[in-house]
């Protein structure tokens, strides 16, 4: 069995999924302070697993293989010889949070070194294992043409919209975090904001703000710029005229 290319195939996944993460941390993220003094720029738990659970799902549907897999030169296949079925590959990766107890996969790490037949958790469930490609004991997933037609034009989509909400949506969500940690122009004192129409320029955004708080000092309005760098949109200039 290939058990240590199994491990090395999880590692690069690891590695791409962590990748991944950071992407849609900081295009989708909002920052929120964990501490006075600290800080972190997160979506919501429950979206990260939806991109994991797609991540791991999508290519073993299509190729019987994640590109961790593909580049330790594993597939999963059926236990029993049969072609592996679309219904197998989302069981087993739909108990890959079981599976990944307490950390770092303990759980179906020990599971496939005990098992006979190299199965984690979600592999007995589904009847699955991985092994090494030359050593296929099974039919593995074939995309058709069309299922890879459809799989290209989802990425294509989902790139493309990654790109336009990183400039064209993520500026709101900035503010945001500004108003999370108390940063830029809202010290403590302000409860909540809201913006108005944003005038766009070449590279910079201006939004009409107005800011409210438990005292008459923190009930100001004005405007803030953002402009956009390497990294993404960044603070820039901004002033508020507050009541006294």
């Amino acid at each position: 069995m290939a058990r240590l290319a199994r491990a090395y195939a999880l590692l690069l996944d690891t590695i791409v999924f962590a990748f991944l993460s950071v992407i849609v941390n900081s295009v989708f993220g909002v920052t929120e302070a964990t501490s006075s003094l600290t800080w972190s720029t997160t979506v919501p738990w429950v979206v990260l697993a939806l991109v994991a659970i797609t991540y791991f799902t999508l290519p073993e549907a299509l190729f019987g293989a994640t590109p961790g897999k593909y580049w330790a030169r594993v597939r999963v296949v059926r236990v029993d010889g049969a072609p592996l079925s679309l219904t197998s590959v989302l069981v087993r990766n739909a108990m890959r949070p079981v599976d990944a107890l307490p950390v770092f996969y303990v759980l179906g790490g020990l599971s496939v070194v005990t098992s006979t037949d190299s199965q984690r958790l979600g592999d007995f469930l589904a009847g699955t294992t991985v092994v090494y490609r030359h050593h296929t004991r099974g039919a593995s997933r074939h995309a058709s043409p069309r299922a890879l037609r459809n799989a290209s034009a989802a990425l294509t989509a989902a790139i493309v919209f990654t790109i336009a909400f990183d400039y064209f949506g993520r500026p709101p969500l900035v503010i945001e975090g500004d108003f999370n940690t108390h940063t830029y122009l809202f010290g403590h004192g302000v409860t909540s904001y809201s913006l108005g129409r944003p005038q766009w320029g070449f590279g910079n955004v201006t939004y009409p703000v107005t800011t409210h708080g438990t005292t008459p000092a923190a009930d100001c309005s004005g405007t803030m710029t953002l402009y956009w760098s390497f990294v993404g949109w960044v603070d820039g200039s901004g002033s508020l005229s507050c009541g006294v």
